[in-house]
């Protein structure tokens, strides 16, 4: 029939779609069901047609989403001891444990210590010109009271204060390159107090990854539990509305599990890059 045949047979259903109108046909109607004017959670829920689909379809999506995420939380886990965050340790160490500071001082001026400087018994020079005739004397930043030094004693997060001192800044980054790297880890064993920026940034990963990991199982689960029910062949829906009843519960778990584990790993990732530039 010509196309404006067709048009006049058109009826307007007032289904409500916030404040327009969805438009269909008497053969659109019959075809679909009565599920065509379901919303696709309240058809998921209530087990209507192609119900099951929908449901598969969510929990296969959340467990590709946890399995694309969890290579990240590893990988980050991995790189989490490099070189960046042992400087952004001893830094972390300077502003919160003022005996570290004296350590620093007395290891970097004793030559009875073997490792004056870089492992070689010579007269460490603690000026460090900046030209324009400044000098940055690193004893003497390490030696200021706490108009300098107000984070003792502090947790992990202090770094971010800390690092915006510049001549705490500098004199971290000038000092960690001389300063005896096997001290720097006795210290920090010996006193296990001391906050360490690697602890901090392995704790969030660990979270994170727990999450991935737990969420991934947890959709394996759901899905295995969907596969064995015979909610596909039952086409009444009484048993995936049956199956619903616990599953959507849990999904709604696994979503909330799946936000909270990627947060964590934005902290994470936050706080390596953090690790990864002096400035």
């Amino acid at each position: 029939k010509p196309f404006w045949l067709k048009l006049s047979r058109v009826t307007f259903w007032p289904v409500p779609v916030g404040r327009r109108f969805v438009q269909e046909s008497p053969a659109m109607v019959r075809a679909l069901g009565a599920g065509a004017k379901q919303s696709i959670l309240k058809k998921m829920v209530s087990g209507g047609k192609a119900a099951y689909e929908d449901v598969e379809g969510l929990t296969v999506s959340l467990g590709v989403i946890y399995a694309l995420m969890l290579p990240t939380a590893l990988n980050l886990q991995n790189v989490g001891f490099d070189d960046g965050v042992q400087s952004k340790n001893f830094m972390l160490m300077l502003c919160t444990q003022p005996d570290f500071r004296s350590y620093v001082v007395e290891t970097m001026t004793d030559p009875s210590t073997g490792d004056v400087g870089t492992y070689a018994p010579e007269a460490f020079d603690w000026n460090v010109t900046l030209g324009r005739g400044r000098v940055l004397n690193t004893k003497t930043i390490l030696e200021s009271d706490s108009s300098v030094w107000k984070w003792d004693g502090g947790h992990p997060e202090v770094l971010y204060h800390c690092g915006e001192v510049r001549e705490i800044a500098a004199t971290a980054r000038v000092l960690y390159e001389h300063f005896p790297k096997w001290r720097l880890d006795a210290y920090a064993l010996m006193n296990p107090e001391a906050p360490l920026w690697s602890d901090h940034l392995s704790a969030m990963n660990s979270f994170g990854m727990c999450g991935f990991m737990s969420g991934l199982l947890g959709s394996l689960m759901l899905y295995i539990s969907l596969s064995l029910s015979s909610g596909r062949e039952d086409e009444s829906g009484k048993t995936l509305e049956r199956w619903n009843s616990v599953g959507f519960p849990l999904l709604a778990l696994n979503l909330a599990f799946l936000i909270a584990a990627i947060i964590v790993l934005l902290f994470a990732n936050d706080a390596y890059s953090e690790s990864q530039d002096p400035f």
